[in-house]
C-alpha cells in the first residue's frame, strides 16, 4: 500500500507544478520518482524501511534510503535525489527529510571544489574531424553520428538544443545557427545564436544531404534538424541521440561524453583569442561565472604571455620617454 500511496502522492505533485518547470525538468523529475520508487520497493522488501508512505516515512526511513542512493550516485546528482524526495514529503506535510539531514549531517552532499572538468584534447577533436572527411558518403548513419558529434562541438548547443532544433533554425548561407529551445526557456533562458564555423561545414553539408535523401525514403515529415521516424514525435529522445555519440566513440575507440563537447566549445574560443564575456554568452550564460566555473576557462600559459605583453609594452613606452629626454639631459 505504502508504494501505491508514493505514486499517488508523487502524481498529485507533479500535476500541481506541471507549467511552474520547463518541461524537460519537468519529465527529468518524473522520471526519477519512477525510479526512486522501485528503490524504495527494494528496500522495502529488504526490510530496511519502515513503509515507503510519504505520509508516515520517518527520519529513519530517509536515512536508509540516502544510505543506499550514495552508493551508486555522484554528489551533485544526490542534490537532485534529496530535494526531489523532500518536496513529495513536505507535500503532505511531513518534514522527515529536514529533521534527518539535521541529525545526519553526514549525510548532505559535499561540494568537491571546482567541478570543471577538461575538454576535449586537440588530438582527439582533429581525429574526429579527419575521420569525418571519409566517411562513405553512402553511409547515412556515419554521416549522421558525425555530423551530430560535430555540430555539438561547434555550437556548443546541449542535447534538448539540438534534439528540438528544426532544419530552418540552421542558415547554411550565414552559417548561422539559431538556438531557439535554450535551457530554461519557460522561465530564465533566453534564445540565443551561433557561427558554425569552417570545420563543421563540410559533414553538416553532407549530411543535410542525406538527411533530405532519408526522409524521402522512409516517407517521413520532420521539421526536426535531427529528424526522427516516430509517428508520436518528429524529434528524437535524447537518449537516441546519445547513440550517434555512441557511434563516433565505437568508430574511433575512445570515449568521451555530450558535455565534454559543450567544454570544448567554450575552450576552444578561448583558446583562440575570444574574451570570457563573448564566450559565455554564446554558451547561453548569465554571467563569466558559470562558464569559469563549470566550463571553460583561460589556460595558465595563455595569461602568463598576456602578463608578460603587458610589462613589454611597458618597458618600451619607458624606453621611449627617456630617448625623448635625453638631448635636454646633454
Amino acid at each position: 500500500m505504502g508504494a501505491d500511496e508514493f505514486r499517488d502522492v508523487v502524481s498529485r505533485y507533479l500535476e500541481v507544478v506541471r507549467g511552474v518547470y520547463a518541461y524537460e525538468t519537468w519529465r527529468n523529475r518524473e522520471r526519477r520518482y519512477r525510479r526512486m520508487v522501485a528503490k524504495l520497493e527494494l528496500l522495502m522488501d529488504q526490510g530496511r524501511l519502515s513503509t515507503t508512505s510519504p505520509y508516515d516515512m520517518t527520519p529513519e526511513d530517509v536515512r536508509e534510503y540516502i544510505a543506499h542512493c550514495r552508493l551508486g550516485q555522484s554528489p551533485s546528482d544526490m542534490v537532485h535525489e534529496i530535494n526531489a524526495l523532500k518536496q513529495v514529503l513536505l507535500f503532505v506535510d511531513n518534514n522527515a527529510v529536514d529533521v534527518c539531514l539535521n541529525r545526519n549531517p553526514m549525510l548532505k552532499p559535499r561540494s568537491r571544489g571546482c567541478r570543471r572538468r577538461p575538454p576535449m584534447d586537440d588530438v582527439l577533436y582533429a581525429r574526429i574531424l579527419a575521420r569525418s572527411a571519409e566517411i562513405d558518403p553512402s553511409d547515412y548513419q556515419m554521416v549522421r553520428a558525425y555530423a551530430f558529434v560535430i555540430f555539438c562541438l561547434n555550437t556548443g548547443c546541449r542535447n534538448k538544443e539540438a534534439r528540438l532544433a528544426v532544419l530552418e533554425d540552421l542558415d547554411t548561407e550565414d552559417w548561422m545557427f539559431d538556438i531557439v529551445h535554450v535551457k530554461g526557456e519557460a522561465s530564465y533562458g533566453q534564445p540565443r545564436k551561433v557561427p558554425v564555423p569552417p570545420d563543421a561545414r563540410p559533414i553538416i553539408e553532407l549530411y543535410l544531404k542525406g538527411r533530405e535523401r532519408w526522409l524521402r525514403e522512409n516517407n517521413v515529415d520532420s521539421p526536426a534538424l535531427f529528424p526522427s521516424r516516430s509517428k508520436k514525435s518528429p524529434y528524437l529522445t535524447g537518449n537516441s541521440l546519445r547513440k550517434y555519440k555512441v557511434q563516433v566513440e565505437e568508430d574511433l575507440g575512445v570515449t568521451f561524453d555530450l558535455r565534454q563537447c559543450r567544454r570544448t566549445f567554450g575552450q576552444r574560443y578561448l583558446d583562440n583569442g575570444l574574451d570570457i564575456e563573448s564566450t559565455s554568452v554564446l554558451m547561453g550564460h548569465a554571467s563569466t561565472k558559470t562558464t569559469e566555473q563549470y566550463y571553460s576557462r583561460r589556460k595558465l600559459d595563455q595569461a602568463v604571455e598576456s602578463a608578460k605583453g603587458i610589462w613589454d609594452r611597458g618597458d618600451r613606452r619607458r624606453s621611449s620617454r627617456m630617448c625623448c629626454r635625453c638631448p635636454f639631459m646633454e
